[in-house]
């Protein structure tokens, strides 16, 4: 019960999986956001196995690559925001109406969001050994257990962000005025995503989910 209520409060801190989903909610309904918090999921079938065998341990020992994993991450997300805002600016009168998203780039951004932010790795190896007891057995299973059981927690969190998101879209819809603004909002935050990447200095107590 402890790690379920230390595992929730995380999953409702703001970070960039929940900005990138309420964005999409928001900008291109339930289906696209939905998907990518599928993409942001499945990102756990690499980060939970690397976690559970040791190897997220590098981040720990090596800041350089800490750091060039989160430059990477973040030079990603700002070409995602460049390309948006692209499209932004492109816009005319006459296709101001909401189109809905890719579904393959909403899951590889989703995807790509989570995975190559090293902050999940360094919050997993910093906390799941918290919650196993060697007495009650191999600790690579306990903690096996606990990323897999976090980041189910994670798909169901994302699903109640998604759905809330998309249900102001309605109102954005009536208002074309707005739609103009549907990519530029995308592009403003993948680039803030990627600020909050490069700008935030601690990697161990303000994990990001």
């Amino acid at each position: 019960m402890l790690y379920l209520a230390a595992d929730l409060a995380l999953k409702l801190t703001p970070g960039p999986d929940m900005a990138l989903t309420l964005t999409r909610g928001m900008t291109q309904g339930f289906r696209t956001a939905w998907i990518s918090v599928l993409g942001t999921w499945s990102a756990g079938f690499v980060q939970v196995p690397l976690v559970v065998l040791g190897l997220a341990a590098i981040f720990q020992e090596s800041q350089t690559l800490f750091a060039a994993v989160k430059v990477l991450g973040a030079i990603y997300l700002v070409y995602l925001g460049i390309r948006a805002l692209r499209r932004c600016a492109r816009a005319t009168a006459t296709n101001l109406t909401a189109q809905p998203g890719s579904a393959r780039d909403a899951y590889w951004q989703g995807f790509m969001t989570n995975l190559l932010n090293p902050k999940v790795f360094i919050f997993m190896i910093a906390f799941l050994p918290q919650f196993t007891d060697p007495a009650r057995g191999p600790v690579w299973v306990q903690m096996l257990v606990l990323g897999v059981f976090s980041k189910m927690l994670g798909l169901v969190t994302g699903a109640i962000y998604a759905y809330g998101a998309s249900r102001i879209r309605g109102w954005l819809s009536r208002n074309a005025w707005f739609m103009r603004l549907q990519d530029g909002l995308l592009g403003v935050a993948m680039l803030g995503i990627a600020g909050w990447l490069i700008f935030n200095r601690d990697p161990i107590s303000s994990p990001s989910r």
